[in-house]
C-alpha cells in the first residue's frame, strides 16, 4: 500500500463516531448529514484497506485495528492543534475556546472574582464554565469535554497533571445557641460528628471535613438524628441557623457572608484546617497560554483576599 492522504475532517469524523457510538449522532455532532459522514469514513477505510468500525454491533464499536487508528487520530489532531497554538503564542495572541469545570463548593465564590477581569483582558477567549462535582469533572476531562478542572483534591499523577492554585482556611459556622459559640477560637478536636452538618456524598468537601475533623461513626451520629442530603453550602448555613450544630465553610465562601452571619463564624486554634485548590488537566493537554492567563487572573483577584 502506498501513501494514503488522510484529511483532518476524516479524523474528526471517526473520533466523533467513537465518542457517540452511532453514525447518526456523530453526524449531528459534526453538523453534517449522515450520508456525508458515512461516505467520508468509508472512503478512508477503502484507502487504508481496513475497517475502522464494526457496523454489525450496536452500539457501533471500533475493530481491533480501528482502536489503534483512533488512538493515532487523537494524537494527530492534538499535534495539529498544538501547531496552531504555537503560531498564536508567537504572535502574542490568546484566543479560542477554554472550557473549565469547577466544583460547587468553589464555583459560586471564585468565579465572580475573576470573570469580569478575564473577559476584559482576553476578549478573544470563549470561556465556558461548568459547575460539576469532582467525579464529573474528572469524567469530563477524560472525555475531553472540558480543558481544565478546578478541584480541591489531589488526583492520580499518572492520569492528571495538577498545579497549585491557592490554599484557603476553613471556618466553623455555628448556631448562636451552641455552647461552643461562646468561644472566639475553636480547636478541631472539640468537634463532634453528631453536631456536624455535612454535604451529601459525592462532594469532596464532605470527605475533606471528615478527614480534617477526625470524625467517626457518621451514619450513627447524624445531627438531630436526621438523614438530610444537602447539595450546597447555602442549605448547610440555613440548617445551622435554624436548628443546631455547626458546619465548616471554606474561606472564600465565608468572606461573602452578610455581616449578621459573619457573627456565627469562629476561627480555629493551630493547626488551622485548610484545603488546597488545584488546576487539574489531563496528562496530555493543550491551551496552555489561555490556562496560564486564567490562572494569573484568579491569583491576582483572589489570593489577596485569603489569609493563608
Amino acid at each position: 500500500m502506498g501513501w494514503v492522504m488522510v484529511s483532518v475532517t476524516q479524523l474528526q469524523y471517526i473520533l466523533a463516531v467513537e465518542k457517540e457510538q452511532n453514525f447518526h449522532r456523530a453526524a449531528k455532532a459534526c453538523f453534517v448529514t449522515q450520508p456525508t459522514l458515512s461516505k467520508m469514513i468509508k472512503n478512508l477505510e477503502e484507502d487504508l484497506g481496513v475497517a475502522i468500525f464494526d457496523r454489525s454491533k450496536s452500539p457501533v464499536a471500533p475493530t481491533l485495528v480501528g482502536k489503534s487508528i483512533l488512538k493515532q487520530a487523537k494524537q494527530a489532531l492534538y499535534d495539529i492543534e498544538r501547531i496552531r497554538e504555537i503560531v498564536d503564542e508567537q504572535k502574542g495572541e490568546i484566543r479560542g475556546e477554554l472550557k473549565v469545570g469547577i466544583i460547587p463548593t468553589i464555583a459560586p465564590y471564585l468565579v465572580p472574582n475573576f470573570l469580569a477581569s478575564f473577559r476584559s483582558q482576553y476578549p478573544a477567549v470563549e470561556l465556558s464554565i461548568w459547575e460539576l462535582t469532582t467525579e464529573n469533572c474528572l469524567q469530563a476531562l477524560d472525555k475531553e469535554q472540558i480543558d481544565l478542572a478546578i478541584l480541591a483534591t489531589e488526583e492520580n499523577k499518572q492520569n492528571y497533571y495538577q498545579e497549585a492554585l491557592y490554599d484557603e482556611a476553613m471556618y466553623l459556622y455555628i448556631n448562636e445557641k451552641h455552647p461552643l459559640a461562646k468561644r472566639t477560637r475553636i480547636h478541631i478536636d472539640d468537634l463532634e460528628a453528631d453536631q456536624m452538618w455535612l454535604l451529601e456524598e459525592g462532594h469532596c468537601l464532605r470527605d475533606e471535613i471528615i478527614k480534617l475533623c477526625h470524625l467517626r461513626r457518621l451514619e450513627a451520629n447524624r445531627p438531630l438524628g436526621l438523614d438530610i442530603k444537602i447539595g450546597n453550602l447555602e442549605s448547610l448555613r440555613y440548617l445551622v441557623q435554624e436548628n443546631f450544630g455547626y458546619t465548616l465553610l471554606p474561606e472564600l465562601s465565608a468572606i461573602r457572608l452578610p455581616a449578621k452571619e459573619k457573627k456565627l463564624l469562629r476561627t480555629f486554634n493551630k493547626p488551622i484546617p485548610f484545603r488546597s485548590v488545584n488546576l487539574t488537566m489531563r496528562r496530555r493537554y493543550l491551551k496552555q497560554a489561555s490556562i496560564q492567563a486564567l490562572k494569573a487572573e484568579i491569583l491576582t483577584n483572589t489570593k489577596k483576599q485569603l489569609k493563608l
